[in-house]
């Protein structure tokens, strides 16, 4: 009796210290990510985290090969692992700032030696995961009676572990988080440490605390990439950082400089002074200037750019600025007449520095009673106002002297044709709205732009759209102005005057000439004009189809505005402008086919590597493959477009991305709880995966429907509607795993441990495909593939050989 009692209870601390592994894990992966964001960038990050993450199906493959071995020491080695982890994670971040392992992306296709660099950082992340997916897989083995219950106890941790991350983001600095988030697996290790082996861990315990209270006294320097904007600007004199704050939203850094200025395609008919400006970075990326309303020059020099152009035809009453950073288009909408300006922000750390620290420099413009400040998505905004504007302004794209595509992956929600056609739903009879974009060569953000305004309103029966727009530009920006009514005679007057005043050429415009197009600011390659015009012509198909880029209009389902890669056309720019400088054009796109190349190669070495120790034949093998690698492209594909769904609906992009996540984890380790009372385990499967496949195909026709009519309702109704929505499905989704690893069990112990890895690769595989067919075919498809996965998983089962099976 009281043997029984002692081994229930150290199951139930084997079940917390699961949870909390798991929960150390995730919130160690996110932490890395925003680490990594902050040094390098999105994609290096994400290519880094994935090979990492690999981790898990190495695990699958060395328990496969060490099975027996393992578990005849797994008294040691579950505690071990444990602790180790989390030493590993206090020190691997340190040790990768250290000169052997320091790479710099932005020169990784230009310098070789970069590559043995990068691979020493794979090897130091891919570290603490190992070793963690290492104790959890034994775990699985060892417990497999119990998956349904340890299998809930890896997911709810797992679900808890992004909201701890975001937690920490708001408490303590990038260089903390990691020492902190590794004590959670010394403790998970602790409270697990069997009596005839505590000899030897508790002094193991001890350095490891040592470590990480040694780590958090003396922070690393964080050391961001040479080619960072950040880096750029503190090389100015006497520049330095006045504030740093850590948040969800990022690393917000001020950096104030005497020769640091903003004066975004600047008129040269200017003669006023350019006065310094402190400017505001996000993970060591260009946010924006701070303006110093207490200096006129500051005021008075917007009106010298061609955002200027919507306020030289009319005052408006009503603004709606999008994505207003520090506030240089309030500035400018103030400046000119406007009455009331509804400002739209997504990152609460900016605003709550404009609203504090930086109220005197701005003169309070962030509680002027003519300004209403919204931390929101601004699309979700959009979604639900019901309000008229004159003058709907977006943020200025791209940047100056063009970029190397790292934005390629990022969903550009505002400039989609249905976000086009919202706003000119929001427009009073005589609004306008405006558009504006640095200059890039070969041109694509201006072409695309005029795609995208060109279809718009198409799509809604407007006969000639270019007598509704205005587009002029400077030596290095292009706005354009796109008015509800057509422009009348004197619009275009005022458009030609402003022009001639600022030095600014007309490039859309009623009735101008060609030479007008080139008076001021000349251009060696006058094909833009004709591509620009033919946006708007019955030539517009074909000048996209055959453009060296993608200028296609971005769209909802395919909201990557930045990507311009096209894989037929790569080999011809190879050619053209020879293989570094194209690289340098594309990089984001190409990192992700990189990624994935890499990780598809490793996941592939993992998964047949265990086939020499166990046989290529027997047990099922064929099923255990199908089956699972179905189950992990499943998962991973349904994640990734609700995670693009509820960031619309709920509207706040962190919190939404966290909330899915957590609800998608929680339900599907409840359903995994729940799949413990099911013991025919072919025909549950059956059931199971077939119910899931029906489910996904069914919200793919109607989810968005469904959020885009709700999308109005009050938050706490959202919240509970996403619950609902996502929870359904996944808490389905939980069951297939811990069910398949019974009959594989069942079948043949030893094939688990490989069941497992192949899970843990394929997840990894999936997060990067799921990215390529969003890309290439849309949300759509990806949820579309979703559900064929599911399918295979469900035809998988009756090719089961049932003898010894449930």
């Amino acid at each position: 009796m009281f043997a029984k009692l002692k081994s229930n209870f150290f199951q139930y601390r084997l079940i917390i210290a699961v949870s909390i592994l798991s929960a150390a894990i995730v919130a160690y992966e996110i932490q890395l990510m925003h680490f990594l964001t902050i040094v390098q960038w999105h994609h290096f990050a994400y290519m880094v985290i994935s090979i990492a993450l690999l981790g898990f199906g190495a695990s699958g493959t060395l328990l496969s090969i060490f099975r027996k071995w393992m578990l005849e020491r797994i008294d040691f080695l579950l505690p071990f692992l444990m602790i180790s982890s989390g030493i590993l994670m206090t020190v691997v971040i340190r040790a990768s700032r250290h000169d052997f392992f320091l790479f710099d992306s932005y020169t990784l296709f230009v310098d070789r030696s970069q590559f043995s660099r990068l691979l020493g950082t794979y090897l130091l992340f891919f570290l603490p995961f190992f070793s963690g997916a290492l104790a959890i897989g034994l775990i699985f083995i060892k417990r497999i009676s119990r998956i349904g219950t340890f299998y809930f106890s890896d997911l709810l941790g797992s679900g808890l572990g992004g909201i701890l991350a975001i937690f920490l983001f708001w408490q303590f600095s990038p260089q903390e988080i990691p020492s902190l988030i590794a004590v959670l697996p010394i403790i998970a290790g602790v409270i697990i440490i069997h009596k005839k082996v505590r000899k030897y861990l508790i002094p193991y315990t001890i350095l490891s605390l040592s470590l990480v209270v040694y780590h958090l006294s003396k922070p690393f320097d964080l050391l961001p990439s040479q080619f960072k904007s950040i880096s750029y600007a503190l090389n100015l004199p006497e520049a330095k950082i006045d504030q740093q704050i850590s948040s969800p939203y990022g690393l917000v850094q001020v950096v104030s400089s005497p020769a640091q200025r903003y004066a975004p395609g600047l008129s040269l008919t200017y003669n006023g002074n350019i006065t310094p400006s402190a400017a505001i970075f996000n993970n060591g990326d260009w946010y924006t200037s701070i303006p110093n309303r207490s200096d006129m020059d500051t005021t008075s020099i917007l009106n010298y750019t061609t955002m200027a152009l919507p306020y030289s035809l009319y005052e408006p009453k009503r603004v709606l600025l999008l994505e207003i950073g520090a506030g240089l288009d309030i500035v400018q909408a103030l400046n000119n007449g406007a009455e009331k300006i509804i400002a739209i922000e997504p990152n609460a750390t900016v605003v709550s520095l404009l609203k504090n620290e930086y109220a005197s420099v701005t003169d309070s413009l962030f509680y002027d009673p003519r300004v209403e400040i919204r931390v929101q998505d601004p699309r979700t905004f959009l979604n639900q106002t019901g309000e008229k504007y004159d003058i709907i302004q977006l943020p200025l794209l791209g940047s100056f002297g063009g970029s190397v595509g790292l934005n390629a992956l990022q969903e550009e929600n505002l400039m989609t044709k249905e976000a086009f056609v919202e706003m000119w739903q929001r427009l009073t009879p005589d609004g306008m709205i405006v558009l504006s974009s640095w200059i890039d060569l070969p041109p694509k953000i201006s072409l695309k732009s005029a795609a995208m305004i060109s279809e718009s309103l198409e799509s809604i029966q407007i006969k000639e759209p270019l007598n509704h727009i205005a587009a002029i530009r400077s030596w290095g920006t292009i706005t354009f102005v796109i008015k509800k009514e057509p422009l009348s005679k004197m619009e275009i007057a005022k458009v030609i005057l402003f022009c001639e005043e600022h030095n600014f050429d007309p490039v859309l415009l009623p009735g101008i000439t060609a030479n007008e197009r080139v008076q001021f600011n000349t251009m060696e390659d006058e094909t833009f004009f004709y591509d620009l015009d033919g946006m708007f012509s019955s030539q517009r198909e074909k000048i996209i189809h055959d453009y060296d880029f993608n200028i296609r209009s971005a769209t909802d389902n395919k909201p990557y505005f930045f990507q311009f890669l096209r894989w037929k056309k790569f080999p011809d720019l190879v050619k053209t402008m020879g293989g570094k400088s194209t690289v340098f054009l594309e990089l984001g796109y190409l990192i992700t086919a990189v990624t994935f190349i890499q990780v598809v190669i490793l996941a592939l070495l993992f998964i047949i590597l265990p086939l020499f120790r166990l046989g290529f034949k027997g047990g099922n093998k064929s099923w255990v493959v199908t089956y699972f690698v179905a189950l992990g492209f499943g998962y991973m594909f349904l994640e990734i477009v609700f995670i693009k769904y509820f960031v619309l609906y709920l509207g706040h992009p962190i919190y939404s991305v966290a909330t899915v996540i957590s609800v998608m984890l929680i339900s599907s380790g409840i359903g995994s709880y729940y799949s413990s009372r099911y013991k025919t385990y072919r025909v549950t499967l059956l059931k199971i995966t077939g119910l899931i496949a029906i489910l996904i195909l069914l919200y793919t026709f109607v989810i968005g429907v469904f959020l885009s009519s709700t999308v109005g309702l009050p938050m706490i109704m959202k919240i509970l509607l996403t619950v609902a929505i996502i929870g359904l499905p996944s808490f389905f989704m939980g069951m297939p795993f811990p069910i398949g690893l019974k009959i594989v069990n069942d079948d043949k112990k030893s094939n688990v441990p490989w069941a497992w890895g192949i899970n843990g690769c394929i997840s990894v595989i999936s997060t990067s495909l799921a990215v390529i067919i969003a890309v290439e075919m849309g949300f759509i498809a990806v949820m579309l593939f979703a559900a064929l996965a599911y399918s295979i998983a469900f035809l998988s089962n009756f090719f089961i050989r049932t003898k010894g099976i449930k």
